[in-house]
Formats: C-alpha cells, structure tokens, sequence
C-alpha cells in the first residue's frame, strides 16, 4: 500500500508537455482511489478494538515504569534505614528557625545576614538613633554638639517668663469668670485648671533653679574676691548640703508672710510625725 507509482514512460508516444503531465496525473488519482477502497473495506468494530490495544500499550507502559520507580525508592529507603541503624549515617536533626549565630571571640566582628541591606548611617553610642529621634528636631540641643549649657539657655530665653506669666492670668481670669465657665464643659474647666498648675509650677520650678544659681555664682565670685585682695589663699567650695541650706534661706526670705506660715506649719506637722513614730517604737520595745 505505501509503494509508489511510477508512469511508465518507456513505451509512451506523447507528442507534448501537456499529454505527458495529464498521464502523470491521472494515475495519481487512480492510486489515491484504490488507497481509499483499502481503508473503507474495513468495519467500525475492527478499527475499536486496534484502538482499544494501542491504548491498552500505552498504560502498561506506564505502569511497568511507575512500578519500577516505587520499587527503586523502596530498596534506597530500606537501605538508608539499614546504615542509619548500622551507625555509618547520622540523624538528620530539624533546622531551628531563628537561630542566634554566636560570635568565635567577644572581639570579632559581628555577623549578619546578607539578605537584608545594611544601613547607611551608623550607630554611634551615645547618640540618639532614628527609631529614638522624634518628627520635630532641634539641632541647638543635638548631642552631636556637645553638652548643652543651661545656664546659657536659660539667660536668652528668659524672656519667656513674662509669656507665661501673662498666660497664667488669663486662664486665671478664665476661671474667675462665671459666663465663660458656663459656656464649658466640666472637663474643659478641669483641663484648663490643670494646665494652670502645670505651668505654675513650672514657672517656679525655673525661679527656684534661677535662685540656686545665683547663690552659688555668688559665694564663688566672693571666694575669689577675697583670693584677690589677700584675706584667704585658697578658695572655699560650698558642699551640697550647704548650698541646701542657703537656698532655703533665700526662698523662705522671699516668701510672703502667708506663704512663710504655711512653710513653717508644713514642717512642724513633719516634726510631730516623726516624734510620734519614734514614741510608737519606744512602747513597743518596752
């Protein structure tokens, strides 16, 4: 069936091109006739069970080459498992996520993953990160710039006081005035109360720090005075419990008479309070 027709051109007597090509195509045609004739004399249930077999080949194959796989990883196994009892392998143990890699020496460089990228500003110890840095910064009181000087901040913008003084009086008057407390909410009043106290005594907190400052540059320049004109060789440094001492006896002395009662009245019930721990302990003991 798949042999191929040649025209028998030995014995032919065509004058042209044309009768030779129309030879040459009509036995063409006889040849894919009788080819069909081939194929259409065979019935359907012929042609159902030649599929059926080849398909029936092709999953045995299939078969045979999955059971040879399974049985090839079960012998590799089964061998793996004969070594590892043997004691020729080790135990793979589970990898621990997260673990700590542990530097050689307390000196070497510490280790870190390559994954993840290193940042471009170092940390310095000492020196606040960027997690620590707020939105808003300073860079007057940066700690790059060294230490700052308070006594120096603190005399260029003493001009701040008169504000809050001036802000004191206001939520003051606030206060005083019945309208305008009608007009808040009771929260509001709180807040507002708070907030004056908050201020106040952050206002004498810096008047108090103010005071020892001054006591203390004082006595210095007193000290060194008197190195000058002779009348002593060495200076005298105040200790801290002196330098208590003088700065409560410059507060009580600016203190106003009902302030300087309630000062004095404070410290006698702290005196009784300790007198009568004291006597409790003594009967006890006795």
């Amino acid at each position: 069936m798949n042999s191929r027709v040649k025209p028998d051109l030995a014995g032919s007597d065509l004058d042209s091109e044309d009768d030779y090509l129309g030879s040459v195509l009509t036995q063409k045609n006889q040849f894919e006739a009788d080819s069909d004739d081939d194929y259409s004399s065979l019935s359907f249930g012929a042609l159902s069970s030649a599929q059926k077999k080849l398909m029936a080949e092709g999953t045995g194959k299939k078969s045979l080459k999955k059971s040879r796989s399974a049985n090839l990883l079960d012998s590799s196994d089964s061998e793996s498992s004969e070594l590892e009892n043997d004691g020729f392998l080790e135990e793979k143990k589970p990898k621990k996520k997260g673990k700590v890699q542990h530097r050689t020496n307390k000196h070497a460089p510490a280790e870190s993953s390559s994954k993840r990228p290193v940042s471009k500003i170092r940390e310095i110890p000492g020196l606040k990160t960027s997690k620590e840095s707020t939105l808003y910064h300073d860079i007057r009181f940066d700690a790059a710039y060294g230490k700052a000087d308070w006594n120096r901040i603190r005399k260029d913008y003493a001009f701040l006081d008169e504000y809050r003084e001036k802000e004191i009086k206001d939520m003051q008057k606030a206060l005083k005035d019945k309208k305008a407390l009608l007009t808040m909410s009771q929260r509001e009043a709180d807040n507002l109360k708070f907030e004056m106290q908050s201020l106040k005594s952050r206002l004498d907190t810096l008047k108090n720090r103010d005071l020892a400052n001054n006591i203390v540059n004082s006595h210095k320049k007193e000290q060194m005075q008197k190195m000058r004109t002779g009348e002593q060789v060495n200076p005298y440094f105040l200790k801290k419990s002196e330098q208590r001492k003088m700065i409560q006896k410059a507060k009580f002395e600016s203190m106003r008479l009902n302030q300087r009662e309630k000062v004095m009245e404070r410290k006698r019930k702290r005196r009784l309070g300790k007198e009568f721990k004291q006597l409790e302990f003594r009967n006890l003991q006795q």
